[in-house]
C-alpha cells in the first residue's frame, strides 16, 4: 500500500461489470474488521445490478493473519429482493495486524519451498504450496456467527431460492493466490452435502499457488476463472517467473533494475526452491493488463525500485486498468499512517551501472535455464 494520490495507471481495459465489483469487494476486504459491515450496501457499478449485502463475516483466524467474508448481491424482484450472486472473499496480506499475523502471512507468501497434496480429491501431480495449504487450514477453521463458511454456505444454498445462485470467490495479492486452492476445496466441501453451485474464481495480484499440473487442473475446473496481472507487478510473478523480477522494470519509465539487495534476496530464494525440488507455474489464460510507468518516490526509504513495485502492486492501479473506480472511503483506512505526509512523487531517472546490468541479466539468464531444465 502506498499513497493516496490517484494512480497514473492509464485505462488500458474495459473490464466487465462483475470485475469491477469484485474488486472493490478485496478492496472493502483491508478495512478493519470492525469497519467492514459499515462499508454495505454496496452499489453494483451498472444500474439496475442491485447492492452487495454483507451476508457472513468477517471472520478471521486468531492471530489476525487471514479474513474472510461473504457478500450476496441482491435487487428488487416479483416477490421481494433475488439473490442474484454470492462472494467469497479473500483478504490479501495486511501489515496491520498483530506481529504473529504478520509472521503467518510472510510464513503463508514464502512456504513456497515445500508442496503437498491438496486437501480435495485430485490427480496425484497436484501440489501447492504449503504455505498456501496452511492459510487454507486456517480459513476452514474459521467461525462468524457461530458458523463455519462451509456451514454458512451449506445453509444458503441447501434452499430451493438459492440452488441457482452463482458463487464467485475472490481476492487480491495473497487472497488472490488463496483464492485458487478455496475455490476447489469449497467444491468439494459442498459436493459432499450434494450441492454444486456454479463457482466462477476472480484474482487479482494473485501469486501462483502451485505445480503446473495445479494450474492445469484449476484452468480446466474453471475455465471462466478471470485471473488479472498487471504486467509491471512484480508479486503475481512469484513463484513461477522469480528470474524476471529484478530487471522488470528496465525498459521501462527512465529504467530500473533491482537494487542488489533485492536482486540477491529473489536470485537466492528462486536456487533455493529448485535446490528443494519444487516449481510453479501460472494459470494459463490469465489476463494481462498492461502496466504503465507510476513514476517512484525517490525519497522513498526503500528506494524508488521497491516504491514502484508497490504502487504497480496496489488494488488502486488494478482498478484504475481495468477501467472502474475504487471504494474511496476504504483506500484512506487501508494505507499505512506513515505514508499520509509523504511529498508528491517526482520522476527521477535513476543512474545505471552498466557492469550491474550485464551481471544481473547474465544471473537471470542461469537461473531461467536451471528453472526450465
Amino acid at each position: 500500500m502506498t499513497d493516496l494520490l490517484t494512480p497514473k495507471a492509464t485505462t488500458s481495459a474495459t473490464a466487465d461489470a462483475a470485475s469491477i465489483s469484485l474488486l472493490q469487494l478485496c478492496q472493502i476486504s483491508y478495512l478493519a474488521p470492525s469497519s467492514i459491515p459499515g462499508a454495505f450496501p454496496l452499489a453494483w457499478p451498472l444500474l439496475g445490478g442491485g447492492d452487495w449485502s454483507l451476508a457472513w463475516g468477517p471472520a478471521q483466524d486468531p492471530a489476525e493473519a487471514n479474513l474472510v467474508y461473504v457478500a450476496t448481491r441482491n435487487a428488487p424482484g416479483p416477490n421481494g429482493l433475488t439473490c442474484l450472486s454470492l462472494a467469497v472473499v479473500v483478504r490479501g496480506t495486511d501489515v496491520n495486524v498483530s506481529l504473529q499475523g504478520l509472521w503467518d502471512q510472510i510464513v503463508e507468501d514464502l512456504g513456497a519451498d515445500s508442496q503437498q497434496a491438496p486437501p480435495w480429491t485430485a490427480p496425484s501431480d497436484v501440489l501447492i504450496s504449503s504455505g498456501t495449504a496452511a492459510a487454507l487450514t486456517q480459513i476452514g477453521g474459521m467461525s462468524s456467527g457461530g458458523q463455519s463458511l462451509v456451514d454458512f454456505l451449506a445453509g444458503f444454498y441447501d434452499t430451493a431460492a438459492n440452488k441457482q445462485v452463482p458463487m464467485q470467490v475472490t481476492g487480491h495479492s495473497l487472497g488472490g493466490c488463496v483464492t485458487t486452492v478455496v475455490a476447489p476445496w469449497l467444491q468439494a466441501m459442498l459436493g459432499q452435502q450434494g450441492l454444486s453451485p456454479t463457482i466462477v474464481p476472480y484474482t487479482y495480484a494473485g501469486p501462483t499457488a502451485g505445480n503446473q499440473a495445479f494450474a492445469d487442473a484449476f484452468h480446466s475446473a474453471y475455465p471462466t476463472a478471470r485471473c488479472y496481472q498487471n504486467t509491471l507487478d512484480v508479486v503475481p510473478m512469484a513463484m513461477a517467473r522469480l528470474a524476471e523480477i529484478p530487471g522488470i522494470y528496465e525498459d521501462v519509465g527512465p529504467g530500473l533494475l533491482a537494487p542488489v539487495s533485492f536482486a540477491a534476496a529473489i536470485f537466492g530464494y528462486a536456487w533455493w526452491l529448485i535446490d528443494c525440488g519444487v516449481s510453479y507455474a501460472d494459470i494459463p489464460d490469465s489476463i494481462q493488463l498492461p502496466g504503465t510507468w507510476l513514476a517512484p518516490d525517490g525519497n522513498d526509504w526503500l528506494g524508488p525500485w521497491a516504491d514502484e513495485a508497490m504502487q504497480q502492486h496496489h488494488t488502486q492501479t488494478y482498478m484504475a486498468l481495468l477501467g472502474g473506480t475504487s471504494v474511496t472511503a476504504v483506500v484512506a483506512e487501508q494505507l499505512p499512517q506513515a505514508t499520509l505526509g509523504r511529498r508528491p512523487r517526482v520522476n527521477r531517472t535513476v543512474a545505471s551501472d552498466p557492469r550491474y546490468d550485464a551481471r544481473l541479466g547474465a544471473a537471470a539468464a542461469k537461473l531461467r535455464r536451471a528453472t526450465a531444465a
